[in-house]
């Protein structure tokens, strides 16, 4: 009996040597957060609303890609060192916990990064639109008063060609007879209409012109409708490229030597 409550004993603090030597190791692998050495979080590293331009958003999804892999690293050397230790289940699940929270904060700063840089650049596309429909409004306004001017011109060419005829027609009428005034109506009759669709000729050409200007504003919007078509594939392509990858199988071979 004695032999066997000293042999219990034993045990009993055999165990109790092993539980406070792991104690230590549990309370490390609890504090021990995922990401660059030395440096706080990265979410906490690019807080909510500091990316003030697309350049910077450029730099934080660079940083990103450097931030996963050293996450990666991390969670492969643990699960590693975890097949070491006694409760392998749960240090597998703490390493896996952390990996987790460590690649959504990641994940996180890159989602606002990414719609930053939408913003930017639907913000940008505005802009050279409305540029855009000022200049054409002020080219059409140009266009119109040209119009104007030549039309009025035309009509004043008319209006004294008309009247340089009637004078004509006055002189002829009281010098020549009756039996010439019929001709020479006729006559004048042919050089006033004449007269009259040389005048018209700069308005046919300022009607001609003003028809290519159309035809030329329709190819132009039918050009801006097939840009905005494409950039919005180009975008659903990219929120389609940028859905979060799959964590990695913790029996996959490290790319890195154990630390």
């Amino acid at each position: 009996m004695h032999l066997f409550f000293e042999h219990s004993s034993r045990r009993l603090l055999a165990c109790a040597v092993v539980w406070l030597t792991l104690l230590p190791l549990t309370a490390s692998a609890a504090e021990h957060v995922y990401g660059t050495p030395g440096q706080p979080t990265f979410d906490q590293r690019h807080p909510s609303g500091s990316i003030q331009s697309a350049d910077a958003a450029d730099d934080i999804l660079i940083e990103a890609d450097k931030e996963r892999q050293v996450i990666n690293d991390q969670y492969i050397d643990d699960q590693r060192a975890c097949y070491r230790k006694f409760f392998v289940a749960s240090c597998l699940e703490d390493a896996k916990e952390r990996n987790r929270v460590a690649v959504r904060q990641v994940r996180d700063v890159e989602v606002e990064a990414n719609a930053y840089k939408r913003q930017a650049k639907a913000d940008e596309r505005d802009k050279s639109l409305a540029e855009q429909h000022a200049k054409d409004e002020q080219e059409a306004l140009r266009r119109a008063q040209d119009q104007k001017e030549k039309a009025a011109a035309s009509e004043r060419k008319i209006q004294e060609s008309m009247a340089k005829q009637k004078q004509v027609t006055e002189r002829e009428t009281q010098t020549a007879g009756q039996a010439d005034l019929r001709v020479k109506a006729h006559e004048a009759q042919v050089r006033q209409k004449q007269a009259e669709e040389a005048a018209k000729a700069p308005q046919r050409a300022a009607n001609e012109q003003a028809y290519k200007e159309k035809v030329k504003q329709a190819e132009a919007h039918r050009k801006e409708v097939e840009a905005k078509k494409a950039e919005k594939e180009r975008e659903r392509a990219a929120k389609q490229r940028q859905a979060p990858a799959a964590a990695p199988d913790p029996a996959a071979p490290s790319a890195t030597p154990s630390k």
